[in-house]
């Protein structure tokens, strides 16, 4: 694989954005859902592309000085490449570049692996929902880190 290309969601990206969004989480997002977030002002829907394919996405809002990171995710069988870290240090820089001083995520408690990488790039539990999730169900962990150009990882 070719190394990564991140850039800002089109329309012409719609359609495998949502079959990718489809293969990793057990409550998709529409194509429309799609849509209206790369119409919100507020929205970073970003992909990130190889050799001519979508390998990753994110979606995150920027409220004032707060970032939400809404979804990343990676082709599964590409995942454990750096291309999660990739997204996720992308939009941490896009955050911090807004002005943001703290992002939040929430997170299936027990997606262990996304847990881990959040944990590296300096995240801590701030609290839990309990059966947030219905498939499968599962609780959220609300996650947040603060926003310091200084000490992001490697």
């Amino acid at each position: 694989m070719s190394e990564g290309v991140r850039r800002r969601a089109t329309a012409a990206d719609l359609a495998p954005i949502t079959a990718l969004d489809a293969r990793c989480f057990g409550n998709p997002w529409s194509e429309e859902i799609y849509r209206q977030e790369l119409e919100r002002s507020l929205s970073r829907l970003m992909v990130l592309e190889a050799d001519g394919r979508i390998v990753g996405l994110s979606c995150t809002w920027v409220v004032g000085d707060e970032a939400h990171l809404l979804r990343i995710a990676t082709v599964p069988e590409l995942r454990r490449r750096g291309l999660g870290r990739e997204l996720l240090r992308a939009a941490i820089d896009d955050a911090i570049a807004a002005g943001c001083a703290i992002m939040l995520l929430e997170v299936a408690a027990a997606n262990e692996p996304a847990r881990a990488l959040y944990e590296a790039f300096g995240f801590e539990e701030l609290a839990r929902r309990k059966g947030y999730y219905k498939r499968p169900p599962d609780d959220a962990v609300v996650m947040q880190r603060r926003l310091r150009a200084r000490d992001m990882p490697a």
